[in-house]
């Protein structure tokens, strides 16, 4: 991430440049929007680059401890794709990798032969145990300077950041996607979309 550092200075560069075009416009929001784009891309690169040695993804990984948090050491696809942000096609792309390393194992639900469970396996249980000590120790380097109070009030921020996002997400899922004629340019002729800015 220290290669990233100098870009949060080019941000607000940026975005004092902006306001003096629009001064009643307060860059703070798109300031944070900002800086949450570039740490989760740099934290994402980060996990990946720790969890390169032991030759699984961060996304694999999320699963797999997923996995291992729970009590039998199980749970269905559709429960895994909620809990680690996944999409059902990506969910199947990774049971598979996991499969193929026997990290995990596919078996008939006890609860409804319909379905499937994902269960990890002793080699999976066994990766975790290793891989958990050399994130906790980089993401203790990461959050070195935040105290434990401080940690606290940071993740119920975040939280109720994550609230309002959920909330202005489900607003566009509702929102009923606009026709032909909605869409275009207003002096473009019928059936001529508006070009998206790029």
């Amino acid at each position: 991430m220290t290669r990233d550092v100098p870009a949060f200075d080019k941000i607000e560069a940026n975005l004092a440049r902006l306001q003096t075009r629009m001064p009643h416009l307060a860059v703070s929001g798109l300031l944070l929007g900002r800086l949450f784009l570039l740490l989760g891309r740099g934290l994402s690169t980060l996990l990946d680059l720790e969890l390169r040695p032991f030759g699984i993804a961060e996304v694999e990984f999320r699963v797999l401890m997923t996995l291992f948090s729970e009590p039998a050491g199980t749970a269905y696809p559709s429960e895994l794709c909620a809990r680690t942000s996944q999409s059902p096609a990506s969910m199947s792309r990774i049971s598979d990798a996991l499969v193929a390393r026997d990290l995990i194992t596919r078996v008939a639900s006890m609860h409804d032969r319909r379905k499937t469970d994902l269960c990890i396996t002793a080699q999976g249980d066994e990766l975790v145990r290793r891989v958990l000590p050399a994130l906790h120790a980089a993401l203790r380097r990461l959050f070195q300077d935040l105290a434990e109070p401080g940690r606290q009030t940071l993740i119920d921020q975040l939280k109720r950041v994550g609230s309002h996002l959920d909330e202005a997400l489900t607003g566009h899922d509702a929102a009923p996607a606009a026709g032909p004629d909605e869409a275009r340019a207003p002096d473009a002729p019928p059936g001529h979309a508006a070009e998206r800015p790029t």
